[in-house]
């Protein structure tokens, strides 16, 4: 039999006593500067859905036409400050939750700190898939169209957002799912492959967690 405790033994998660845990949760998160969660979501989304379709507009003009067509230029140049904007947003939220500037014990923060790793994947994945499509569409028709500048672009796209989703995937949403698990006995998110695609889903247990 073993000498370690079980999940029942300690009375909440795999790492802490129920005391701790408790302990713990009591700990309230520090106000964080910028909007309150509702609006600042919202704002998130109108970046997003907003630059999403730009990229499709900039992907159409620029394959049918060209880089230097008036059409292509404002699409494109709108739809990289959307991405950006809601890029830096998000990362903006989790740097002042991140591990060297909050308390370890301060599980609400961790938790959103997960939320926004999620939803920076449900940024860039599909920004990176737009991306990918239209490399390969305008980079078939290089030839025709002598157009390096369309599908170089496109392809830069691609390549940051998914080298992003992969060091996203890998060093905060498995890390932090994980260190949740073992202090909680859950995760916030019930799936973590899911979670690397942006895919929120329902925790086996319950807990205290905004999305």
């Amino acid at each position: 039999m073993s000498d370690h405790p079980q999940p029942e033994e300690l009375g909440h998660g795999y790492g802490e006593t129920l005391e701790q845990h408790q302990r713990h949760a009591s700990i309230p998160p520090p106000h964080h500067w910028g909007l309150s969660p509702q609006p600042e979501r919202a704002l998130f989304y109108f970046f997003a859905f907003s630059s999403w379709v730009l990229e499709i507009a900039a992907s159409v003009t620029g394959s049918y036409y060209s880089t230097h067509a008036k059409s292509f230029i404002p699409c494109a140049t709108v739809f990289l400050v959307m991405s950006w904007a809601a890029w830096w947003q998000t990362v903006v939220g989790m740097m002042q939750r991140a591990s060297w500037v909050r308390d370890e014990s301060n599980l609400p923060d961790r938790r959103r700190y997960l939320y926004f790793a999620v939803r920076l994947q449900r940024l860039m994945l599909p920004t990176a898939f737009i991306a990918f499509v239209t490399f390969v569409v305008a980079y078939v028709r290089r030839t025709n169209t002598h157009d390096v500048g369309n599908w170089l672009l496109f392809l830069l796209v691609f390549i940051f957002n998914i080298v992003g989703c992969v060091m996203n995937a890998y060093n905060n949403i498995t890390w932090e799912s994980d260190r949740l698990e073992y202090e909680e006995g859950s995760s916030p998110y019930g799936n973590t492959l899911l979670s690397v695609v942006g895919i929120p889903s329902a925790p086996s247990k319950a807990v205290e967690y905004e999305d």
